[in-house]
């Protein structure tokens, strides 16, 4: 198979991987969503004002170097395992679940710290799915990364929320018993 045969075949399996999701799939999601929140931390942090900007002066570089370093790690994680990532542009696009819009750098200072705290929170939706399907799978150090990685976002979530003077769970998703990924 030459190089543009083995991509399709690639794409082929994702798009069933993604039909009856599997760890890696679901982590392929998570990858993505990791990606893009870095980057909206990095446009927060540049374009936030007031209390925002000193809580985002505090926080975004570590922010930005812990999912750096998951995005690394889950990377090798599923590549290791002979499972496909998501290599280019138009894969993060697609299967990333959170939103960008180049508007919202211009956001009073609490709604843009805020939307980086529903973000984490989509995450967590992921990751849990993942660690599902990790252990069902008989994956324990997907597994335990992942739990890893969801220790760390529901402190970021708690630390935020308290900055912002929220409750932990106020303003963010709460799973219904019939939600389906």
């Amino acid at each position: 198979m030459n190089a543009e045969e083995k991509y399709q075949a690639e794409l082929k399996q994702s798009d069933l991987d993604h039909h009856q999701p599997t760890a890696a799939a679901m982590t392929g999601h998570i990858i993505s969503n990791l990606l893009i929140h870095s980057l909206k931390i990095n446009q927060a942090n540049l374009f936030a004002k007031g209390s925002a900007s000193l809580f985002l002066a505090e926080k975004a570089a570590g922010w930005i170097a812990y999912e750096r370093q998951e995005f690394d790690q889950l990377n090798h994680l599923l590549v290791n395992n002979g499972e496909s990532i998501p290599t280019i542009t138009a894969q993060f696009k697609e299967y990333t679940m959170l939103e960008e819009d180049g508007s919202s750098k211009y956001l009073a200072d609490d709604k843009q710290l805020f939307a980086l705290v529903k973000d984490f929170d989509t995450q967590t939706l992921f990751i849990t799915k993942a660690i599902a399907l990790a252990n069902n799978e008989s994956w324990p150090e997907l597994s335990a990364n992942l739990t890893n990685l969801m220790a760390w976002i529901k402190e970021q979530i708690r630390v935020t929320q308290d900055f912002l003077g929220h409750e932990l769970k106020e303003g963010l998703y709460v799973e219904d018993d019939d939600d389906d990924f």
